[in-house]
């Protein structure tokens, strides 16, 4: 930067800031009296409005404690208030206490009694039969009917299923896009 037009710059700022500090200030406002003191002169400075208020509330809160000290309506509040018990009636809510004895014979029903092993027991017996009615040997009539109910099943039922050209390809197209990549492929 030149310092010429640096120099210039600088002298610049220093007039301007000498015309803007030269602005004559603004004529004092002329004393207001108190609002909230009427009676007051005016008092231009802040301290003393916060003071005159402060004394206000002072003068408020003195009514209140002597409104306080005389009671409700005028009454003496030195004077006590009769008790709620002498001014609502004088009957008990209570109810006498009705007594019951409770040395009675208590009648239930006698438990049944119950034991793992009775039930394991009836099981056991339930496998054991079970298994009796299978070690019998198989004869020949046996093999027979046997072999007449499994000629009866449908071909369908135990024919393998036949893909049809779209479906090998649709599945060949989903092997490459759901498989291992190709260089992790093995070739067996």
């Amino acid at each position: 930067m030149d310092p010429t037009l640096a120099l210039i710059l600088g002298v610049l700022w220093v007039l301007m800031n000498l015309l803007t500090g030269k602005k004559k200030a603004p004529p004092p406002s002329p004393p207001r009296s108190d609002p909230l003191h009427p009676a007051s002169p005016s008092l231009p400075d802040a301290t003393q409005r916060e003071g005159s208020r402060l004394e206000m509330v002072l003068r408020q809160f003195e009514r209140a404690l002597e409104e306080a000290e005389t009671g409700p309506l005028g009454r003496q509040a030195r004077l006590p208030l009769p008790d709620d018990e002498d001014v609502e009636e004088r009957q008990s809510l209570e109810t006498e206490p009705e007594v019951v004895s409770l040395e009675q014979e208590v009648r239930r029903p006698s438990r049944r009694e119950y034991t793992q092993d009775a039930d394991a027991e009836q099981l056991v017996q339930k496998r054991i039969r079970a298994a009796a009615s299978r070690d019998n040997t198989r004869t020949k009539a046996d093999h027979l009917e046997f072999d007449q109910r499994i000629r009866q099943e449908a071909a369908e039922h135990t024919a393998a299923p036949l893909y049809s050209a779209k479906q090998l390809r649709d599945a060949i197209v989903w092997r490459e896009i759901l498989g291992p990549p190709v260089s992790e492929r093995s070739d067996r």
